[in-house]
């Protein structure tokens, strides 16, 4: 210590390792150690510890040389004494003194927080815009649904955090300003315990920092700690630096949205990770009752979804346009319709034309075939079978006439001839070839009544 002392130098401690040898010597009972090397000629040292050296002080032959530290440092390497006086020549090492000064430790963290705050939209589509539905009818429309984010927006970029105050060592400091700069030059306000503050040996403050940033590029935390020994006035400066790094938002605005169809009712929730995503469903549209003049209506229906947490609202709308043809006229559908919704479906609702044949509908036996309405409807003519060519179209154009589609005259013509030829024939003929050419004329009348083409036109199927 006496060579720290008329060295000048500032120091808190000092030790002296003589004769040179290697090792690794404990300064203190504070876990502080030197590790030293010399060179195999004893004229060189490198050294390294644990706590930082103000200076090192190498002696050889009648001088010493003293290497100073500012600031203080933890290794050095190339050490040596001066050169002789007289022979010119680098002395052997004798031994070398570490003086060092005791250092408040000083560590923080970075908290880091934003908000991202989520914008959706909707948009609804159907697959018909405009039907013609009979009086009674039924259609379905199917409808999607896309939910989707347009856009977010990130605000409120702030970090904050603790900073820790050590005194792991045998000296009362007082610590007299923490000050915390983000880089480039962003100053955040610190809130400590009373300033000054004594911190005694094993002592430890902690103080807290916050700053607002404008956005979430990467940047460098940095706290200050400006402190001196007890008793003394030399400023000392202690040190710790934090990454300042984004990563997801820690509140998230408006990151779902509840989806409901205000004809078919709630839809789902989406979320922000979860869009897009598309509804489909299927409304019917109808029944509506014919009017001496033909009727319009618009069936409109509307998706909306609202956000979780500002409840906002955004919507979207689709309109069918349906005309419902005059009563003495109606309109037409096509055997495929008919075939389809009955009691035994594939399509639904059942329609209760069917009602109107007999009183087994669908069920009912069509004159002489040994089947019912529905069974020849569903029989294929097999090797171009002229009866069932007529008797689909047939039926069909019967249950348009029931349903109110106005007939004319040359349906008319073409429903008694067929009857007459269901009355009198079975399916297996047998068929001359003016009764198959006449039989495939008038189902070729009409297929082109139930299809819209004659008459008072076809209705949405």
């Amino acid at each position: 210590m006496e060579e720290c002392s008329q060295a000048g130098i500032p120091f808190d401690g000092a030790y002296k390792i003589d004769p040179p040898l290697n090792g690794t010597y404990s300064l203190d009972s504070y876990g502080n150690t030197v590790t030293v090397s010399f060179s195999g000629d004893g004229r060189f040292v490198d050294w390294s510890a644990n706590i930082a050296m103000s200076a090192v002080i190498v002696k050889g032959g009648p001088g010493a040389n003293i290497y100073l530290y500012d600031p203080p440092a933890t290794s050095g390497s190339g050490l040596r004494a001066p050169d002789h006086p007289t022979s010119g020549q680098i002395p052997a090492i004798s031994h070398v003194t570490f003086c060092w000064e005791y250092r408040l430790a000083a560590e923080k963290d970075a908290r880091t927080t934003y908000t991202r705050q989520y914008y959706w939209e909707i948009q609804k589509t159907g697959s018909h815009n405009e039907i013609t539905l009979s009086e009674g009818q039924v259609f379905p429309v199917s409808y999607t649904v896309r939910v989707a984010v347009s856009r977010f927006e990130e605000r409120d970029f702030a970090v904050s955090g603790t900073i820790t105050i050590r005194n792991n060592t045998p000296i009362t400091f007082v610590v007299q300003s923490v000050s915390d700069v983000i880089s480039p030059e962003i100053a955040a306000s610190v809130s400590c315990e009373a300033l000054p503050f004594t911190l005694a040996p094993g002592g430890t403050m902690s103080c807290s920092y916050s700053a607002n940033l404008l956005d979430k590029v990467g940047r460098t935390n940095t706290a200050t700690v400006n402190y001196v020994r007890q008793g003394e006035e030399r400023v000392r400066t202690a040190t710790a630096t934090a990454p300042v790094a984004f990563g997801e938002p820690t509140n998230v605005v408006d990151g779902s949205v509840q989806v409901s169809d205000d004809r078919y009712g709630n839809l789902g929730t989406v979320t922000f990770a979860e869009a897009p995503q598309t509804f489909s469903y299927t409304l019917d549209v109808g029944p509506y009752r014919c009017q001496p003049q033909d009727a319009y209506y618009a069936f409109t229906n509307t998706a909306t979804l609202t956000t979780s947490t500002t409840n906002t609202s955004v919507s979207s709308s689709w309109t069918v346009n349906v005309r419902v043809p005059a009563c003495a006229l109606g309109c037409t559908l096509t055997q495929g319709y008919w075939k389809t919704h009955t009691k035994y479906g594939p399509a639904k609702p059942r329609d209760e034309t069917w009602d109107r044949i007999a009183n087994a509908g669908e069920d009912t036996l069509f004159y002489r075939s040994g089947q019912t309405y529905y069974q020849v409807l569903w029989t294929p003519p097999s090797g171009g079978n002229p009866y069932y060519q007529l008797a689909h179209q047939f039926i069909a154009a019967t249950l348009n006439k029931l349903n109110g589609a106005a007939t004319p005259s040359e349906v008319e013509v073409a429903l008694a001839w067929a009857n007459e030829f269901f009355s009198t024939y079975t399916p297996s003929g047998p068929f001359s070839r003016n009764l198959t050419n006449q039989a495939r004329q008038y189902a070729d009348l009409l297929a082109r009544y139930n299809e819209g083409y004659i008459g008072p036109g076809h209705c949405s199927e």
